[in-house]
């Protein structure tokens, strides 16, 4: 497939077309708790984070004092503006920020969109702190699907997700630092969609019951890889 699409314009109108501050899936919406629930688990005691590919901006819940919001989209940035978040126009190809200038850096399922993932995390990497950390995240070897687009009669990827990864691939962006590898949500939980009910559960029962059947079926839907400058 031609991966040299342009990206830009795409997400200026899909911020248009979609809301991306509430889903209306109760479902989607439990798991998108337990999801970021782990995420911010791995981001530690920081006062300053970078969300690339801010999207609704649910980083925000994590506790800090400042925060940098990334997103093509001007209208979602404008939706985020607050006394403790400084909202950027940018691409994550090219982030407007100092070399080792930011000390927490999350990157949560934007790679799989991007024409050049592998530069995207050389800037992630770039921007990094001495002694921050950085979680990034994406789909764990999915199996990309496509359409034919009624209205340019283009083959397209469904979700627009441009790439997929495994582990050797996603670890392989950060040859340099410190690195660790999770596997999360098992996906015969969420055919079984249980996420609803284990919201109610402490969040450790969750995931002693999603680690062991990732173990058993290697099926997980997504892969998260912290590193540590």
């Amino acid at each position: 497939m031609n991966h040299g699409i342009d990206y830009i314009n795409h997400y200026k109108v899909d911020a248009e077309e979609f809301d991306y501050f509430n889903n209306p899936n109760a479902v989607e919406r439990a798991y998108e708790k337990l999801f970021r629930k782990f995420l911010s688990k791995l981001s530690g005691k920081r006062k300053e984070i970078l969300d690339i590919g801010s999207g609704g901006g649910w980083t925000s819940q994590i506790v800090h004092e400042r925060i940098f919001f990334v997103d093509l989209s001007a209208k979602n940035l404008n939706a985020l503006k607050s006394s403790s978040s400084l909202p950027v126009l940018a691409d994550a190809h090219r982030l407007p920020f100092k070399n080792g200038s930011i000390e927490f850096i999350i990157a949560s399922e934007i790679l799989e969109h991007l024409n050049r993932p592998v530069d995207a995390a050389s800037e992630i990497y770039r921007v990094l702190k001495v002694g921050g950390r950085a979680v990034v995240s994406t789909p764990y070897k999915e199996k990309i699907r496509y359409t034919l687009c009624i209205h340019c009669n283009s083959v397209t990827p469904l979700n627009a997700h441009l790439h997929s990864f495994d582990r050797q691939g996603l670890l392989s962006f950060f040859p340099s630092g410190e690195k660790r590898f999770y596997l999360f949500g098992s996906k015969l939980l969420a055919m079984l969609g249980v996420a609803r009910p284990f919201n109610k559960l402490p969040f450790w029962i969750w995931r002693l019951v999603d680690l062991f059947l990732i173990a058993i079926t290697d099926k997980a839907q997504h892969m998260v890889v912290v590193i540590e400058k």
